[in-house]
């Protein structure tokens, strides 16, 4: 009965504050898995009695066998406040081991933020951090900072495939960070305008060709041809439209089979073009626009000013927003029908791991496993989805909007389910970071010249080329 009851204090915890944050979102740095995964496996119940142990016949220790009795203090590092689902986190693990004392710290994913999370690393003052972006993660994994968990895991029988679709994120063959959260890309729509345009029953696969025919179907215009409502829209952020080549490549979507950069790729022309053009047409809000004033795609759309766009962040805003409508959700578009989609499922861009020189490793470990698994539900307080394929999507119902039945006042359930949550599913992987930082940066710079008018799509591609092959060479 006292599990029980903390159990349902966890959860009214995160539906009171999911509801009211609105902490700043760390920069999303994209990550990987190059292989489909598979599908979704059955888990234990998150009850006292049916909680896995080590023991329990060899099935995968979620929660240590001595739960209950281990002791210890774990200095917890992230880049989400209390609200943002990281107390209701503390809170459940306690539920599980009562006497391990959890001590979350925030940190900001910037460069500033991160060199000062590595320093205190180093300095001993860190025992488990959730860590963003494979070239942070990586840096860290690489110098020591992290404890190998290579036999840990194989004691408690987890595989990471299995467990959380993707061996990706390996280091000379071993495992020092647990996936902990994703970037679940989706289309998300706004049923009304859908309904309005008569365009049927959403769908569960689609080419981009086909999403921008739905696009002119939902744009509105005033009588003297002015758009009232934009069709869609990609996200404001100023990469998002690389997601597109990552979506039919796969893995490392930057770089060529001979290491390299890959901007001589048709692909990645046209679907900078196509954006390009969707926007000339007036169908797609102007990314130019979204940079000139700053102003957030999933306002637009939940306002109704943009009928439907890529996003991955919005069902965070919606539990508070006065929408009027029903949000209702449709797969990231492919470029080619019948290709694989690796922006189907959860694309691991946050891993937590803990530190070589963690205080009480005992607890630790505990802790950032139970992050991967069990807690790992809360990372949609802040916008990102699970990465661990156990999740059970009616408790991410309950998280983020009190039930399946509050969720239904708000959105398409059966699409949310498919199309955000979403664990299991073939998603996007990297693991080549040569001068990675440098080729965003070149990325971002000559897209805004682009959507500018500054620079046609075929001269912006020359250019990346030369200059990312360059910095390439340079850092080998």
């Amino acid at each position: 009965m006292k599990k029980a009851l903390i159990l349902l204090l966890a959860l009214s915890m995160v539906l009171a504050l999911c509801a009211c944050s609105q902490s700043a979102e760390p920069a999303q740095v994209e990550t990987p898995a190059q292989t489909e995964t598979p599908a979704q496996t059955e888990t234990p119940t998150q009850n006292e009695e049916a909680a896995p142990s080590a023991e329990n016949n060899g099935d995968p220790a979620y929660i240590n066998a001595n739960a209950a009795d281990l002791t210890g203090n774990v200095r917890f590092y992230t880049c989400f406040a209390g609200e943002v689902g990281t107390d209701a986190l503390i809170a459940e693990f306690n539920s599980y081991y009562p006497n391990v004392t959890v001590e979350a710290t925030t940190y900001k994913n910037s460069a500033d933020g991160n060199v000062g999370l590595d320093a205190a690393m180093m300095a001993g003052e860190v025992d488990v951090v959730l860590s963003f972006g494979v070239a942070n993660t990586a840096k860290r994994w690489s110098t020591g900072l992290f404890m190998d968990l290579t036999d840990r895991l194989a004691a408690d029988n987890l595989d990471l495939v299995t467990e959380w679709g993707t061996d990706a994120y390996k280091y000379n063959d071993r495992v020092y960070v647990f996936p902990s959260g994703g970037l679940s890309c989706y289309v998300a729509i706004n049923m009304d305008k859908w309904n309005a345009a008569g365009l049927g029953e959403l769908p569960t696969e689609w080419t981009y060709d086909e999403y921008l025919e739905a696009c002119r179907a939902m744009t509105e215009r005033d009588a003297d041809g002015n758009v009232t409502v934009y069709g869609g829209t990609d996200f404001n952020q100023i990469d998002y439209w690389t997601y597109s080549v990552r979506q039919s490549k796969g893995f490392n979507a930057f770089y060529n089979e001979e290491g390299m950069s890959d901007f001589d790729n048709p692909l990645w022309a046209t679907v900078l073009q196509r954006e390009v053009d969707a926007e000339n047409e007036g169908i797609w809000y102007s990314k130019a626009t979204f940079l000139a004033d700053s102003t957030k795609s999933r306002d637009k759309i939940m306002a109704g000013e943009i009928a439907s766009g890529i996003e991955s962040i919005i069902t965070r805003y919606i539990t508070t927003s006065d929408m009027t409508f029903k949000m209702g959700y449709a797969p990231y578009p492919v470029n080619v029908a019948g290709e694989t989609n690796y922006m189907g499922g959860a694309i691991p861009n946050s891993f937590v791991g803990v530190t070589s020189n963690a205080q009480d490793s005992e607890a630790a470990y505990a802790f950032a496993k139970f992050c991967a698994t069990y807690g790992n539900k809360y990372m949609f307080c802040a916008g990102h989805a699970c990465t661990w394929t156990g999740v059970d999507p009616e408790e991410i119902l309950t998280v983020v909007f009190g039930s399946a039945e509050e969720a239904a006042k708000k959105i398409d359930v059966d699409s949310f389910v498919s199309c955000v949550v979403a664990a299991g599913e073939p998603a996007y992987s990297e693991d080549r970071i040569v001068a990675f930082a440098e080729i965003q940066s070149l990325v971002e710079e000559y897209t805004k010249y682009v959507i500018n008018g500054e620079m046609s799509v075929d001269e912006a591609m020359t250019n990346l080329k030369t200059l990312a092959d360059e910095a390439i060479a340079s850092a080998s």
